[in-house]
């Protein structure tokens, strides 16, 4: 299957909160499946929405697995452990359809263990994804490119994918999934050293956000040609002697990157231990 193609599978979701509502919108918004094909099971799921999607509500865990080709586990990873016993009894004497999860911290042997003769694929999207603007990557081990297509072609309509080593996804933990949270918390301190500096609050987080979306589109290839390293970037802005070194050098004397680098290091050890 290439990202074009329109899936024609029914895709059933067990949780529809941030992740799998994201994900469903972004498929009918992309007219990749249509809302038909679309099956959720989600107690606390809102009919009026699933309604205005034109999605399906299935009456049980058992509906999705027996009627859905592809299975999209956007649970957290407690229920999952509380149930997992369960739905491999559900799924008992079924073969042939896809499991995805993208539960934090559940390995794919894990998946595979729990859903035998199935496809299972583990996903690590992250907030973005809520706003059609998600990072997912996909681990490929053992996986057929057929089914990693697949799992592509759902993803891409709400983001950007990548694929990586099950081995790997700790450290995709820690640099996207927590990702968002480094953003945050760099914009908020820019909005108050912004404030202590004589803007008012509205003023400096305009200018950030701005500045960030700019900066951003300037890392974007232009008529296929890639564009220039964030260090090259940072030295086009630096001027010597000028406003931007005096912030660069102290950035460099506090060893602003060793504590990014810290920070994802231990968002990776921690999701080890939660493995």
């Amino acid at each position: 299957m290439n990202s074009s193609q329109k899936i024609t599978e029914t895709i059933g979701f067990l949780g529809f909160g941030n992740m799998g509502g994201a994900v469903a919108r972004g498929l009918v918004a992309a007219r990749l499946v249509a809302p038909e094909k679309i099956l959720v099971h989600d107690p606390m799921a809102s009919p009026a929405v699933l309604a205005e999607l034109g999605a399906s509500l299935a009456a049980s865990a058992e509906d999705v697995f027996l009627r859905a080709d592809v299975i999209l586990l956007a649970v957290k990873p407690q229920v999952f452990k509380e149930t997992a016993a369960a739905w491999t009894e559900l799924v008992s004497g079924h073969s042939g359809k896809t499991v995805i999860s993208v539960m934090a911290g559940i390995r794919t042997e894990k998946l595979r263990a729990v859903f035998p003769g199935f496809t299972a694929i583990r996903v690590m999207p992250n907030l973005g994804l809520s706003v059609g603007e998600g990072a997912t990557s996909i681990a490929t081990d053992g996986i057929s490119e057929e089914s990693l297509s697949l799992v592509e072609t759902i993803f891409r309509s709400c983001g950007t994918t990548v694929r990586v080593t099950e081995e790997q996804m700790d450290a995709v933990t820690a640099v996207s999934g927590s990702g968002p949270m480094y953003v945050f918390e760099f914009i908020e301190a820019m909005t108050q050293a912004g404030e202590k500096a004589g803007l008012s609050r509205e003023t400096a987080f305009e200018l950030i956000k701005q500045t960030i979306r700019g900066s951003l589109k300037l890392l974007e290839p232009v008529d296929g040609v890639p564009s220039a390293s964030p260090d090259e970037w940072s030295k086009r802005v630096r001027s010597p002697g000028g406003t931007t070194a005096a912030a660069q050098d102290l950035l460099q004397e506090e060893n602003f990157r060793a504590i990014i680098e810290r920070a994802v290091l231990a968002a990776k050890n921690r999701s080890i231990e939660l493995s």
